[in-house]
């Protein structure tokens, strides 16, 4: 049987139907502003990337 997965820092936790989920803040937890920067500027090229090729696909 698989172990069950490591918990991080829950700062959020919410229901949608019979699925629990849970918001960590492991990935900002003792970051800079400016490394909390670089890393939503770096979700953020990516995502607009995405959406971009998705929207110039070819039908």
């Amino acid at each position: 049987m698989p172990s069950p997965p490591v918990i991080g820092n829950v700062v959020k936790e919410f229901m949608i139907g019979n699925t629990t989920i849970k918001i960590c803040d492991d990935s900002y937890r003792d970051k800079t502003k400016e490394d909390v920067d670089r890393i939503l500027m770096n979700i953020s090229r990516n995502a607009y990337e995405f959406l971009n090729a998705q929207a110039n696909k070819p039908s």
